[in-house]
């Protein structure tokens, strides 16, 4: 929510100050001052927070035989 906040609270902003200096603003400048500010604001915010650990969780491992299956049957017939 901080984030949203932020973006649309800059993109005011830029925009009064826009339409003060007589400058044409309109939906799409907003449209993309909104964007990038909000993008700024997300990856400072993903950034700032308490580093987390990779490996809190054990990773999942699904059983595979390399030997075995249509795959190597094919890579054989391939070879031939």
């Amino acid at each position: 929510m901080k984030t949203a906040l932020t973006s649309l609270l800059t993109a005011s902003l830029l925009g009064l100050a826009s339409y003060a200096s007589g400058r044409a603003f309109d939906a799409a400048d907003f449209t993309a001052i909104l964007f990038t500010t909000g993008l700024v604001a997300w990856t400072i915010d993903q950034y700032s927070r308490e580093p987390r650990s990779l490996y809190r969780h054990a990773p999942i491992r699904l059983p595979l035989h390399a030997g075995s299956g249509p795959a190597a049957a094919q890579a054989v017939k391939l070879a031939a």
